[in-house]
């Protein structure tokens, strides 16, 4: 699915139950577009909440680099060492999160191409953290609601499981020394589990998890769906 960051596009579903606020995996793959925005992957409600994005190449601090911050600002927030700012190629993204875990760096976990990433700020939550994640409050993918921020590039294959941190392996695999996707299956996807294809272009949202979670479009259009 192509996001255009002019068009503030995303989409986005509010979960009618709570589903599992302390274990949860994030999977998509990522091919980015414009760097000169902070681009959302992933977001647990338009105003303050837990979210994933790329900076922007303006933020003097840490441009192009992959961060989770947390809507409780005294949690503070994680920044890998690594900066993608490449326009070309698809990464694996995935964000794999379990604050039971008594190891406070157990608690979160950032792949990208089957390799976990350290961290230049690793400010893990306190262990039981509750997150707005799997709430009652609109989950966005691709940005905020409106304003900036909105992600640029496209987005394929996008899974999250409610319940379970899982790593990349459920969703990719290395063939003749690349990091490719591969069939999934045999996943739970949980209560608020869901799994995005975007291959319906009349159904941008369109739930294929089996769980029916499906999320409604914004600055998207059915001619959005493209092949690479």
């Amino acid at each position: 699915l192509r996001f255009e960051d002019g068009d503030n596009p995303y989409l986005s579903r509010t979960p009618s139950s709570t589903g599992n606020r302390r274990t949860f995996t994030v999977s998509c793959w990522v091919k980015r577009g414009n760097l000169n925005v902070t681009s959302y992957i992933f977001k647990a409600n338009t105003g303050t909440g837990d979210g994933l994005a790329f900076r922007d190449s303006t933020t003097a601090t840490d441009p192009f680099t992959l961060y989770w911050f947390f809507s409780d600002t005294a949690q503070g927030s994680i920044t890998t060492n690594a900066v993608f700012r490449d326009t070309t190629n698809w990464y694996h993204v995935v964000l794999a999160v379990d604050t039971t875990q008594a190891t406070s760096s157990n608690r979160v976990k950032i792949y990208v191409n089957g390799t976990q990433q350290s961290f230049d700020i690793a400010n893990y939550p306190s262990q039981n953290y509750d997150s707005t994640v799997n709430t009652q409050v609109a989950h966005l993918i691709g940005g905020y609601a409106s304003g900036n921020s909105h992600f640029d590039g496209y987005l394929a294959e996008y899974n999250f499981i409610d319940g379970t941190a899982l790593d990349p392996t459920s969703f990719g695999e290395t063939k003749n020394g690349v990091w490719i996707p591969k069939a999934i299956s045999g996943l739970t996807y949980g209560t608020n589990g869901f799994r995005l294809t975007f291959a319906d272009s009349s159904s941008l949202g369109d739930d294929t998890s089996g769980n029916g979670n499906d999320f409604t479009s914004s600055g998207l259009a059915s001619t959005d769906v493209v092949l690479d």
